[in-house]
């Protein structure tokens, strides 16, 4: 192959085949162009911002005609508008090499290589794993010997496993968003999730960590990210604050960390950091682990900007929480917490898990009504769901708990609201019904807690009434 010179970053419009629409911010096409902009004429390509149609995106494909095609999939939610997106790379240019990465990719390769215009699957991270293949293509040599890289060889399909990590996050450089609307990305973004929902804008999203140390028996993340937790310092952190309000204005950050408040000494070290800039700048993470909390640090974190906690609770007994292989210093904790948080006037949301093997009818009302109980601004109950390399997976493999014709490539995945276990407890269609029907129930009690649920994920009331229906009627599935 002639050497590379132009590389397209795409995302598949997620509309299309009538799928729900998710705005992604473009953090990791930022990182990607950061790493790949010294060597290389970078275009991005996201269907879905732009909402553009089959032939639209074939013709911005063809009229760039990229050397290498590098698509990312993040869900296996969206694998058809993924498995779309190939074929309209190829269609307007056969030559062109088509690059996958993402969740979706290192989790089944295997499937994902089944899709012939895939040329390569990047798994884990790519930051130095891509621009390796690049150069790798372009001197037609070394491919067969790259690390965590999916490829054909012949109508063979080779995977090599993920063997190295990267160490040292803190040399991974800052996101780079001139070649894409930064201002228009930075001012939208998705209702209805209100844990990546910003109160105030513009707002950016950013990861300071990678992995987690636990075992949770519903979670990927060791699959994704390794074994063992790695952090930046907490002078990255700070440093990239200071380039993001700095060159973009942003008025909040969002943090996508696993555990970004596992580590005490860095977690300090970066909020004292915040407070000693005093920006105008709010932050919030996408979740918290409980018992990594205490006074301490609620009055640190509100002093720093922190204005909403996503308490990652899980079940609502200690069987619940042995099952799912939780610390069980959750629920002794879990009070105490929300009673400082709701005097610091934090927004609380709170995360529970239901439908586990072994867990029975009465367990899973216990959970609800300690959810109740709590009196949080919003609770998610999210149906327990066999991914892809999750010990819950191969539990309800072994067991048969799952139908015999369970596929992950043919899966009708609509996130953690389609039921798929079957127990001598429940069935999918319980676990389908309960959720829905509670979720309604506890979350818009008064009135009050309607208008606050409404701020929290960015909607109208009439919006948030149309959702209620919908919801019940479609058992949140559509």
């Amino acid at each position: 192959m002639s050497e590379i010179k132009k590389i397209m970053l795409a995302l598949p419009n997620d509309r299309w085949l009538d799928n729900r629409h998710w705005h992604a911010f473009p953090y990791t096409f930022g990182i990607l162009n950061s790493v790949l902009k010294d060597k290389y004429d970078v275009k991005i390509l996201d269907a879905g911002f732009e909402d553009l149609d089959f032939e639209e995106t074939r013709k911005k494909i063809g009229d760039y005609n990229p050397d290498i095609f590098g698509l990312s999939c993040m869900s296996m939610e969206y694998s058809r508008q993924f498995q779309k997106m190939t074929s309209l790379a190829k269609e307007a240019n056969p030559k062109t090499k088509v690059v996958v990465g993402g969740i979706y990719p290192t989790l089944l390769p295997e499937t994902i290589m089944q899709d012939k215009n895939i040329d390569f699957a990047v798994l884990g991270e790519g930051e130095y794993r891509f621009p390796e293949l690049i150069e790798s293509i372009s001197n037609e040599k070394g491919i067969d010997k790259i690390d965590g890289l999916a490829f054909r060889l012949g109508e063979d399909i080779k995977i090599n496993r993920i063997e190295n990590y990267i160490q040292n996050l803190d040399d991974i450089p800052f996101p780079e968003y001139s070649n894409l609307d930064f201002d228009k990305y930075a001012n939208m973004a998705n209702k209805y999730a209100y844990f990546i929902y910003p109160r105030r804008f513009p707002y950016a999203n950013t990861i300071t960590s990678r992995g987690c140390p636990f075992d949770c028996i519903f979670c990927s993340s060791k699959a994704i990210n390794g074994p063992k937790i790695r952090y930046r310092s907490a002078d990255s952190i700070l440093k990239e604050v200071d380039f993001m309000v700095d060159k973009y204005g942003v008025k909040e950050l969002i943090f996508l960390d696993d555990n970004f408040f596992l580590n005490r000494k860095r977690l300090e070290k970066t909020l004292n950091g915040l407070i000693e800039r005093n920006y105008d700048l709010e932050w919030k993470t996408s979740n918290a682990a409980v018992y990594a909390l205490d006074e301490g640090i609620l009055e640190l974190i509100k002093e720093s900007g922190g204005y909403q906690l996503i308490l990652a609770i899980e079940s609502g007994n200690i069987e619940g929480l042995k099952r799912l292989n939780k610390p069980l210093s959750i629920l002794k904790k879990i009070k105490p917490i929300v009673k400082k948080a709701r005097s610091l006037d934090f927004e609380l949301g709170g995360l529970f898990v239901i439908g586990t093997p072994g867990e029975t009818w009465e367990e899973i009302r216990k959970t609800i009504n300690f959810a109740e109980e709590l009196d949080l601004d919003y609770n998610s109950f999210n149906i327990a769901t066999p991914l892809p390399k999750t010990k819950l997976y191969e539990m309800v493999k072994t067991k048969k708990l799952i139908s015999e014709d369970f596929d992950f490539n043919s899966l009708d995945f609509k996130g953690f609201g389609k039921a798929s276990i079957t127990t001598n407890e429940f069935t999918p269609e319980e676990l389908q019904i309960i959720r829905a029907y509670e979720w309604d129930r506890i979350n818009f009690k008064t009135p009050e807690k309607t208008t606050k649920v409404a701020k929290m994920n960015g909607l109208t009331l009439e919006e948030v009434n149309n959702w209620r229906i919908s919801t019940r009627r479609g058992l949140g599935l559509k």
